[in-house]
């Protein structure tokens, strides 16, 4: 069986962070969650680790590039492929990421094409929708998003759900960064963990 692990980064992180997370450090653990429970549910299979981000421009980010690169070498170090979307102001001065999506889409497509069974892809956008239907054509796609995102279409497009509180349970403490806010992580993720640690619904 050959699969892949999509993680669309602006999206995911958003919806880590309505979860009390700041982030996952370091994000192989993320991708190893969800490669635990591929393999309880369909055994042993050939797994492509996927991050999509940005990069912002030198001369205008200046050590916030730097930064980025930094993470981004430390992904691939982990075995994770980067595929990097470009960074342009806007009329007010404000980055604002583009091409993602489309190199997601673009990925899906290609993948099913090659002969993989199950996709996974942790998001939520509706402008992913029409690359899923393409994909599931030969493909299974497997949406990973949170029970706080409506992302209706999303979810509804997809073969199967695996819902992000599951796969954070099976993640270590550890690894899990708090978002300081009101709701604070220590009690949110021991209450994830205490309900799905393990138990992950079925992607079906």
């Amino acid at each position: 069986m050959k699969a892949a692990i999509l993680v669309d980064e602006i999206n995911a992180v958003k919806q880590l962070h309505e979860i009390g997370i700041q982030g996952i450090r370091p994000w192989v653990q993320f991708y190893r969650a969800i490669h635990t429970v591929l393999r309880k549910d369909f055994g042993q299979a050939d797994v492509g680790y996927h991050f999509y981000g940005s990069l912002p421009p030198k001369d205008v980010a200046g050590s916030k590039y730097f930064d980025r690169k930094r993470f981004f070498q430390a992904l691939e170090r982990d075995g994770i492929q980067v595929h990097q979307g470009i960074c342009i102001s806007d009329r007010t001065g404000n980055l604002m990421e583009k091409g993602v999506d489309m190199s997601i889409g673009l990925d899906l497509f290609e993948f099913s094409l090659n002969e993989f069974d199950l996709l996974f892809v942790f998001s939520g956008d509706t402008d992913l929708v029409p690359a899923i239907q393409r994909a599931k054509l030969r493909s299974k796609v497997v949406a990973v998003v949170s029970r706080l995102q409506p992302a209706r279409l999303f979810k509804e497009m997809a073969d199967g759900i695996l819902f992000l509180e599951d796969v954070i349970g099976l993640i270590g403490k550890e690894h899990l960064i708090p978002r300081k806010q009101n709701n604070p992580l220590k009690e949110r993720v021991n209450h994830v963990q205490h309900n799905h640690r393990n138990q992950p619904e079925r992607i079906a």
